[in-house]
C-alpha cells in the first residue's frame, strides 16, 4: 500500500507537459521586406494543455502571445505592440493595461511595452481567466495581432502578418417554459405527482412517469416529460388503455384538470384557485407558446 501512495505521490508531482503555442504564419514588416521575427498565439480553457479557437459564452479563457525577435534586435531597445480587432474596429494595448481605439496611423500607434529592451522570446499575457460573454464580447470573432520594433531598424515595424482568432459564443437562452419549471413546477412534481406517477406506481398505466430527486439531471427529464404529454398526447387514449386511439390532441386540459380531481385515482392533489394550480396554469401557457 506504501509503495501504491508514493507511486502515486510521485506521478502527481510530475509537471504536466503544456502545448505548443501555436505559431502565426505570415510574420511581416511595414516596409514589405522578410524577416525572421516568428510570432505565436494561442487561446486556452485548460491552463495551456491544449490550445482552440472557439469557446463558449462563460468560457474561462486564458489568452498567451509570445515574439522570437530577430537575432540581431536581442539587447536592444525597443517597443512592443498588442492590436485587438472586435467588429471592424481596431485597438490597441496601452502601457496601462486599457485598450483604445486605434485610427491605423502609425503616428498614434501606442506601445503596450514602450522602451524596453528586446530579450530572444518576449511572452505576453493577454487575458488570463476571463470569460468574455459576460464581460459584454459574444457571438463574435477577435483578431489579436503583435509587433515590435528595435532601434536596430530604425523606422520599421515587425508584425504578424496572420491573426491570433478567437470566436466567442452567443449567450444560450434557456426556454422561458424551462424556466419556470425549474422555479415553480419541479416541487409540485416531487411532493404531489411522483409517488403515483412512476413507474411501479399506482398510476403506471398513466403517459405521465416520472424521476425522482436521485435520478440524474431530474428536473430535465421530468420537464421533457410533460412538454411531450402537453404537446403530443394522443386524444386522451393513453390515460384510458384500451380506449380507441382519438385524434392527436395536446394534454394540457388533462394536466390541469386532474390535478383537481377530475376523474384522477389520485384525487385531489391541487385546489382550485391554489397558487400552484395557476403556476402550473402558467407552465403549460408558456409550453404551448414556444
Amino acid at each position: 500500500m506504501l509503495q501504491i501512495v508514493a507511486y502515486l505521490v510521485a506521478v502527481l508531482a510530475m509537471p504536466v507537459a503544456l502545448a505548443q503555442l501555436p505559431e502565426l504564419d505570415l510574420p511581416s514588416t511595414v516596409s514589405g521586406g522578410s524577416t525572421t521575427a516568428r510570432f505565436f498565439g494561442g487561446a486556452s480553457a485548460d491552463d495551456g494543455l491544449t490550445y482552440s479557437s472557439t469557446f463558449e459564452y462563460d468560457q474561462a479563457i486564458d489568452i498567451n502571445m509570445e515574439i522570437l525577435v530577430e537575432s540581431g534586435h536581442v539587447n536592444t531597445v525597443g517597443n512592443i505592440y498588442v492590436l485587438i480587432v472586435w467588429d471592424d474596429v481596431y485597438f490597441m494595448r496601452l502601457e496601462s493595461g486599457a485598450y483604445e481605439i486605434w485610427d491605423l496611423s502609425l503616428e498614434d500607434l501606442q506601445a503596450a511595452f514602450p522602451t524596453k529592451t528586446l530579450q530572444a522570446s518576449e511572452a505576453i499575457n493577454i487575458v488570463n481567466d476571463v470569460a468574455f460573454g459576460p464581460a459584454g464580447v459574444s457571438d463574435t470573432t477577435l483578431a489579436l495581432y503583435l509587433a515590435y520594433d528595435s532601434i536596430a531598424a530604425a523606422g520599421e515595424i515587425f508584425y504578424s502578418g496572420s491573426a491570433l482568432l478567437v470566436t466567442i459564443g452567443a449567450e444560450q437562452q434557456s426556454s422561458s417554459s424551462l424556466q419556470l419549471y425549474n422555479t415553480n413546477i419541479s416541487s409540485i412534481i416531487q411532493n404531489n405527482c411522483i409517488m403515483c406517477h412512476k413507474t411501479g406506481g399506482a398510476a403506471a398505466s398513466s403517459a405521465l412517469h416520472y424521476v425522482d430527486s436521485s435520478s440524474t439531471n431530474f428536473q430535465t427529464t421530468n420537464y421533457n416529460t410533460l412538454v411531450n404529454y402537453i404537446n403530443n398526447l394522443l386524444g386522451g387514449a393513453v390515460e384510458r388503455p384500451g380506449a380507441a386511439m382519438g385524434p392527436a390532441t395536446n394534454g394540457s386540459s388533462l394536466l390541469l384538470s386532474k390535478p383537481q380531481g377530475t376523474n384522477h385515482g389520485g384525487g385531489i392533489q391541487l385546489m382550485t384557485g391554489s397558487q400552484d394550480l395557476q403556476k402550473l396554469q402558467n407552465f403549460v401557457n408558456s409550453v404551448l407558446s414556444e
